[in-house]
């Protein structure tokens, strides 16, 4: 049998993502690996859509219900190719929703190496140890991805904001704005709302995720209000 050689170490962009409440999925979702098929066949489409924008090209691969969006890329490169991260997320996260199947992850930098089934690296270590920790439906740049990323001023797709950890870490990483195209923010809040009923019977621990993307929501951008309808839940008189 001939020796197997890994190639040399590099750098790049690792994305993982992965399923919130896989475990027993299929006593409410009889068809959660055909979906989950789709939409990892979906990010493959979105990912051939970035060609040329790259060097390297865009390359998914999926084990269980973990999701991973490897690029290879100079560290010159590094805030192109976590745009193109950013952009695959922003597709991902509310289609993952649409499936019943949300997702949540983050995105690092650095050395790493891919086999057809293996990954090995600092970059796929950090990812792997972050998109574990978030408690939402979203995904979050690491340190080594927060540290290497200039944003051009007219990018929409990621955004400051202070994600909810389990370990209550008080930093504001750039996330994914996922919901940056959408038009009518209020008909696309209470849509979002109607699929995370579909996804009970909905325990403490799950409701505080669905309430920390709500926030999230919020956060990003204030939904408007009708003219004469208070903030709080008092009238005003003058």
């Amino acid at each position: 049998m001939p020796d197997f050689q890994l190639p040399p170490p590099k750098a790049g962009v690792v994305t993982f993502l992965d399923v919130l409440g896989w475990k027993g999925v299929y006593d409410r979702k009889r068809d959660a690996i055909e979906s989950l098929s789709e939409l990892v066949e979906g990010l493959r489409t979105q990912a051939e859509l970035l060609r040329g924008n790259l060097t390297r090209d865009v390359v998914i691969k999926s084990i269980s219900d973990t999701i991973g969006i490897f690029t290879l890329c100079a560290e010159q490169e590094a805030s192109t190719a976590i745009d193109a991260h950013g952009e695959l997320c922003a597709w991902v996260i509310p289609q993952s929703i649409i499936s019943e199947i949300p997702v949540r992850g983050a995105t690092a930098f650095g050395d790493f190496e891919l086999g057809e089934n293996i990954f090995v690296g600092r970059a796929i270590d950090e990812a792997a140890a972050w998109h574990e920790q978030t408690d939402w439906i979203g995904v979050h740049l690491t340190p080594s991805a927060e540290y290497m990323f200039s944003p051009a001023p007219e990018q929409k797709t990621w955004a400051r904001y202070t994600p909810p950890h389990k370990m209550r870490l008080n930093w504001m990483p750039h996330c994914v704005n996922w919901t940056n195209k959408w038009r009518n923010r209020v008909d696309e809040i209470s849509r979002l709302k109607s699929k995370f009923r579909l996804l009970g019977p909905i325990m403490p621990e799950i409701a505080g995720k669905f309430v920390n993307t709500l926030n999230f929501i919020e956060h990003i951008q204030p939904t408007e209000r009708p003219v004469g309808v208070p903030t709080s839940g008092r009238s005003e008189t003058n």
